[in-house]
């Protein structure tokens, strides 16, 4: 028997705009951050992201030294109010209608992001994802570190986890739809058997030429 899993990006796939980014703002919004240079380089790094130049463990560090020493239950807290505010309002309904649609088909929903996982998973909690993947970051004393745990979930490392996932699954043949924006997730583009751009950044625009994948506009 035949399995389909519909799997998507998060950040401007379901949602108008970068989740990581977003956080970095709420927490200068809360006086979390109080240094101005902090979110000018986050700017900066998610510039590279996009360009698909960003080396991820170096990002990591970076960001994640905000929240050093601060318990985990703490930043629970934020993520609930966060989520609330500033991610909810731009969650794309054309996003829901097609999460929904899979839904009524008994098409498992996955998220998988290359945002650390802690963000990701409250904000697929919203969206009635069933699996949810994300950067997994090493906790230590209640709080979390500047440590990867496992395999990250970027670029080549989106398969690699979705595979792992798949092996503890009593699947024997996975048919997988994806939804994306990002060049960055050509390895997965490659690896699905059915492929859906949404508001796909230049580069994967002419993937999608080329590949005949189906390209939508998603706004709110």
């Amino acid at each position: 028997m035949q399995n389909k899993l519909a799997v998507f990006d998060l950040d401007e796939t379901l949602i108008q705009g970068d989740s990581s980014v977003l956080w970095t703002q709420y927490l200068w919004d809360q006086q979390i951050i109080t240094d101005p240079r902090f979110v000018e380089a986050d700017k900066q790094m998610m510039a590279q992201y996009n360009a698909g130049t960003l080396d991820m463990a170096t990002y990591l560090r970076f960001s994640l030294q905000a929240l050093a020493g601060i318990s985990t239950s703490q930043i629970d807290l934020w993520l609930a109010d966060f989520v609330d505010t500033m991610v909810v309002p731009r969650i794309y309904p054309e996003g829901i209608r097609t999460i929904e649609n899979y839904r009524q088909h008994g098409i498992p929903i996955i998220v998988i992001s290359a945002t650390v996982s802690f963000i990701v998973k409250k904000i697929a909690e919203r969206l009635g994802a069933d699996v949810v993947m994300g950067i997994d970051i090493k906790q230590q004393n209640g709080c979390y570190t500047d440590e990867v745990e496992g395999i990250a979930t970027f670029k080549e490392g989106k398969v690699k986890r979705l595979l792992q996932w798949i092996r503890h699954q009593p699947i024997t043949d996975a048919y997988i739809y994806f939804y994306t924006d990002s060049a960055n997730d050509l390895p997965m583009c490659q690896f699905a058997d059915e492929v859906f751009i949404v508001n796909g950044d230049q580069k994967l625009q002419r993937a999608a030429e080329e590949n005949n994948w189906r390209q939508y506009t998603w706004q709110l």
